[in-house]
Formats: C-alpha cells, sequence, structure tokens
C-alpha cells in the first residue's frame, strides 16, 4: 500500500510547506504549520507533551508562547472553548512574570482574538489595546497594525458594538501602519474591513467595487483565508440591497474555497448567510444544516458565528409560518446581543421578534420590538437594518418612512447589479 503523502499546511493562509518551520514562509506568522494528512487526534496529542517540555525545563516564557500558538490553531479551527484556556493561560503567565516582550504582545493579542469569537467584544477591545501599548514599547508594527484592525471589527456592527465611526476610524489607523511598514499581509483584511463599514453605511457601489478588488489581490498572492473572507463580505452586501441570487453564488465560492484549501475558519457563518439568501429566494430546503451548525458554535463558544446562524434561523422559521420557533430563536439572539453588548444585533434581534409576535396576533408586543428595533437601526446607520424596520412599521400600518429608504436600497441594487453585469465574463 503506497505510503500516505503529508506535508504542512499554514492554518493562517493556507500555504504548503514540504517540511515543518516554526514560521509560515508566506504570512510569517510563527506556529501556524500543522501537517497534513496527520490524524487530528495525533495533532491534539502533541499539545501537552509541547507544553510539558516547557515546564520541565522551567521556561515559563516559552511555555506563554506555546499557549499562544496552540490557542490560536484552536481559534482558526474554529475550536474556541480550547482557544480560550489556552490564551487565558498564556495572559496569566505573562502578567506574573511581569513580561512584556512580544511573547506578552501575542498573548494579549490572542486573549482578544479569543473574547471576540465569544461574543465580548468589549473585552477583546481592552486586550488589543494592551497588546497595541506592548507593541508600540518595542516598536512591534504588525501586531500594533492587526490589533488596529481587530478593534475596527470588534467596533463594527453584526460582530461588534455598534459604532461605525470607530471601526472606520481604527481601520484607516491600521492600513496607514501597514502600509508604512510594507506589511503586505495585513493590507487585504484591513481593506475588507474598511469597506464592510462603507457598504453597512449604504455606500454599496464603492464598498463592492474595492472589495473586488482586493479579492482579486488576495487571491493573486494566495491569500486564502482572506479571499475567502472577501467573499464572505461581498455575499453580506449583496443581502444587503437584496441581489439575493447573486449574495448566494459569492457565499457558495466562499465555502467551495474553505473546502479545498480545509480552512473551517468562517465557515458556519458563511453557512449561514448561505442559507440566509436561499430563505429569502424562497428556496426552504437549502438551510437543514443551520441548526447542526448552532449546536456545534453553542459547543465550542464561537457566539460570534452562533448568531449568523440565528440569524438564518429564525427567517426560516418565519418563512415557514412557524412563529414559535421564530420568537424562540429570535430571543436567544436578543439576549446574546444584550449580553455582549452588540446593540445593532440587538435591534435586529427586536425586529425579527416583532414580527414573530405580529403573525403571533400580539400587535401591541410586535409595536414595542419595533420601535426598539427602529431606535437601534437609527443609531448604528445601517441602512438596510433601518429599511427593514421601517417595512414592518408599515406592515402594521404605523407611520414609516420606508420608501425613502427603499429608495436608497434599489439605488444601491442598481449600482451594484451594473457593476456585477460588468464583471460577469470574469465570473466562474
Amino acid at each position: 500500500m503506497p505510503k500516505a503523502q503529508t506535508g504542512f499546511r499554514c492554518t493562517e493562509c493556507g500555504a504548503n510547506s514540504i517540511k515543518w518551520a516554526g514560521r509560515c514562509s508566506e504570512c510569517q506568522q510563527w506556529g501556524t504549520l500543522t501537517e497534513v494528512g496527520a490524524p487530528t487526534g495525533v495533532l491534539r496529542a502533541l499539545k501537552p507533551v509541547t507544553i510539558d517540555a516547557s515546564r520541565a525545563a522551567r521556561d515559563e516564557c516559552r511555555a506563554a508562547d506555546t499557549l499562544y500558538h496552540l490557542g490560536t490553531v484552536a481559534w482558526s479551527d474554529g475550536r474556541n472553548a480550547e482557544a480560550i484556556g489556552h490564551h487565558a493561560e498564556a495572559v496569566a503567565i505573562c502578567e506574573r512574570l511581569g513580561l512584556a516582550d512580544v511573547v506578552a504582545v501575542q498573548a494579549y493579542h490572542g486573549r482578544g482574538e479569543a473574547h471576540f469569537a465569544d461574543l465580548d467584544p468589549r473585552a477583546a477591545i481592552c486586550c488589543y489595546e494592551r497588546s497595541i501599548e506592548l507593541a508600540r514599547v518595542i516598536c512591534e508594527k504588525s501586531y500594533e497594525s492587526e490589533n488596529l484592525m481587530m478593534i475596527g471589527f470588534a467596533s463594527d456592527g453584526i460582530m461588534g458594538l455598534g459604532d461605525y465611526a470607530a471601526a472606520e476610524r481604527h481601520f484607516t489607523a491600521a492600513l496607514e501602519i501597514a502600509e508604512h511598514a510594507d506589511l503586505e499581509w495585513h493590507r487585504g483584511p484591513i481593506l475588507l474591513g474598511r469597506d464592510h463599514v462603507r457598504a453597512c453605511l449604504g455606500r454599496y457601489a464603492e464598498a463592492f467595487a474595492s472589495m473586488t478588488a482586493t479579492l482579486a489581490y488576495l487571491e493573486s498572492l494566495a491569500q486564502l483565508r482572506y479571499a475567502l473572507m472577501a467573499y464572505h463580505f461581498l455575499a453580506e452586501l449583496l443581502l444587503d440591497v437584496g441581489l439575493n441570487a447573486d449574495a448566494a453564488h459569492y457565499s457558495e465560492r466562499a465555502l467551495a474555497l474553505g473546502r479545498d484549501a480545509r480552512i473551517a475558519f468562517w465557515r458556519p457563518r458563511i453557512a449561514a448567510s448561505l442559507a440566509l439568501a436561499h430563505i429569502r429566494r424562497g428556496v426552504l430546503d437549502a438551510a437543514m444544516d443551520v441548526e447542526r451548525d448552532a449546536e456545534q458554535c453553542r459547543a465550542q463558544r464561537e457566539g460570534w458565528q452562533l448568531t449568523r446562524c440565528l440569524e438564518a434561523l429564525t427567517e426560516l422559521a418565519l418563512a415557514r409560518g412557524d412563529a414559535d420557533a421564530s420568537l424562540r430563536h429570535a430571543s436567544e439572539l436578543l439576549a446574546l446581543a444584550e449580553s455582549g453588548g452588540l446593540s445593532e444585533l440587538a435591534g435586529v434581534a427586536h425586529r425579527l421578534r416583532g414580527e414573530a409576535l405580529a403573525v403571533l396576533g400580539n400587535r401591541s408586543a410586535a409595536l414595542a420590538e419595533i420601535e426598539a428595533a427602529a431606535k437601534l437601526a437609527q443609531r448604528t446607520g445601517r441602512v438596510r437594518h433601518i429599511y427593514d424596520a421601517e417595512v414592518v412599521r408599515a406592515k402594521l400600518g404605523e407611520p414609516s418612512e420606508a420608501e425613502r429608504w427603499a429608495k436608497d436600497i434599489s439605488d444601491g441594487a442598481a449600482a451594484v447589479g451594473a457593476l456585477l453585469a460588468a464583471a460577469e465574463p470574469r465570473r466562474s
């Protein structure tokens, strides 16, 4: 029987290598090369051996470094429950030893990522800010830029606090550092974050054109993980302007890329967005795996992905006429959003609860939910969410500005549709 071919793949960028190295030659990240073909159980079995070796040598600094990299691999693989423990222990070691070097910089950064995935953006931002402080002392521009970028994501709407001004400010600062220090690896995701903000605020055509250019740039560099993110953000934009068939196409491209490159990162969130695109097209049998993904996200403390699954489950239940199930999913979504301080997401949950309550005949409760949704949507400024709340107001017979906001959506759809039509010969 021929021997199975093995090699190593970077969990950050998907680059392949014929031999193991401490640092990926493509993205320059440390501790991200894992063996392709080795059973997962074998890889996980190496974890206590590596940490025990550091502790046996009484090298706590090395142990903290090892814990960070183990946590990063787990986080990238959708195992945030495991990552939380690794990063918490790494930070505890750094604090006990008073470390202020790159080991501490990365420990706080990793702890921030674990908080972010656990739907705790405020705690994540505190860790990123501490990592930035330490990075500036030792002139570590790569982590300074990356932390600023992550504060941007933790400040935006659906994944963060709903402060788009803060998000754009941090993305701009991150990009300035990346370009000045020639940090090519960071440019792509920063640009995607910045343009995601622009799309949410209604600058659809500008954002779509820029994201498409960034996607081409990422694909030219074989930065597969960030190319996957680009497809997802493009799909999110297309959902916002109602181009649901195109949103499904881009979500399918993202999932195919993830499968081919064996990148588990963001998969449940992307799959939920694909389900939403199908549901809004009236295809109700295409979301069967969302409940399974939601259970996995709950088990792995992947709250930032669970919320998208709950959105899809809520809309699916409404489309099927099961208002009780819809209300149940929307209530779970609201509890998660409020506990994490995610105001935009809370507005979405209030709107979905209002729609379910209206179907159940509780008009007064439905109106209260829609009023809460409208206020939160106006505060955060996401155009699609303002429009959605106004549409439900109109359905309930209340004064509404749905027509005003519908024009912004339709104009955006026309402009983006023209860009898609121009790019059609290049689509595959």
